[in-house]
């Protein structure tokens, strides 16, 4: 199966990497915005002009391992962790959310509480830059991870989710307390073993903060943009994932109709099927009536 992995690399860097992949046999040569293109068996690599480095192919993972021996950024998990507090935390959590964007369907915020000798374990299931996996395999990694971490996955379904939102009024306040919810019931389960946490910035520090507030014994808590590129919140992001897409496939089972993921014009055109068939009063149970979709509608 092919897959793709992006590394961030110092730019002074382009030429001691560059003569690795000559060194074993590739084909170097030039490309738009890089450094240059380097096409092996089964892989490519392009080292842009940003620093980023695109690895490409069924053999990805196979080279990419072979570069961590050169440099330490190409190391999985490299570039998180050395973002960890000091001491490094033994035992974290990180947390991380799907479907919000997604007018059908649950929304979903997955938590994970990792201990740092998991790592190798998680690398052998593939939990590694966990927004280019591909649906169909994070389907696949779901139960492996769940029996290798404790997790917490919060569904909250369409017509649970309107009920809230018409409450509570916007989306951060709620992702918030989801998030929250989560993370308390991973340190409850961990008995205080967790010494940090980390969760996918969504919003201002300060909404975090005022959900978690009510949290006692709350370690340090930190929140990135993008954080799933740390291993606990990458495994967080692929239950949420899963999780999504099997609340989606419910849902266009039980009522016999295929809803698209995204809010695009799919979505307006499944919509209108769904009201069709099901009758306005309905759409609650698999759409977030809040979206602009609906207006869209007419409704």
């Amino acid at each position: 199966m092919a897959s793709s992995f992006t590394i961030k690399l110092p730019k002074e860097d382009q030429a001691s990497t560059g003569e690795f992949f000559r060194s074993h046999g590739f084909q170097m040569t030039e490309a738009e915005h890089a450094f240059w293109l380097a096409l092996g068996p089964a892989v490519r690599v392009t080292f842009y002009r940003s620093g980023k480095l695109l690895i490409q192919g069924k053999e990805a993972d196979v080279w990419r391992g072979l570069l961590a021996e050169i440099t330490a950024s190409a190391k999985p998990f490299q570039q998180a962790l050395s973002r960890h507090p000091k001491p490094a935390p033994r035992h974290w959590a990180g947390s991380d959310e799907a479907g919000k964007g997604d007018y059908f369907g649950p929304l979903v915020v997955a938590g994970v509480a990792l201990e740092r000798s998991q790592l190798e374990l998680l690398l052998e299931i593939g939990v590694d830059d966990s927004k280019t996996i591909s649906d169909e395999r994070i389907l696949q990694m779901d139960r492996p991870l769940r029996h290798i971490c404790r997790s917490d996955v919060l569904m909250i379904g369409p017509a649970k989710y309107n009920e809230l939102y018409q409450r509570i009024g916007n989306l951060n306040t709620l992702l918030a307390w989801a998030h929250a919810k989560v993370i308390e019931t991973l340190l409850v389960e961990s008995n205080g073993a967790v010494e940090w946490v980390l969760i996918d910035r969504f919003a201002p520090e300060r909404t975090m903060q005022r959900a978690l507030s009510r949290i006692d014994g709350l370690p340090q808590v930190d929140q990135w943009p993008k954080a799933e590129s740390d291993p606990a919140v990458g495994a967080a992001s692929i239950l949420a994932r899963a999780a999504f897409l099997r609340g989606m496939k419910a849902l266009s089972k039980r009522y016999g109709l295929g809803l698209p993921l995204g809010a695009g014009e799919k979505t307006l055109t499944a919509g209108h099927e769904f009201v069709q068939r099901h009758g306005r009063q309905q759409l609650h149970h698999v759409a977030k009536i809040h979206f602009s979709n609906t207006n869209k509608l007419g409704l």
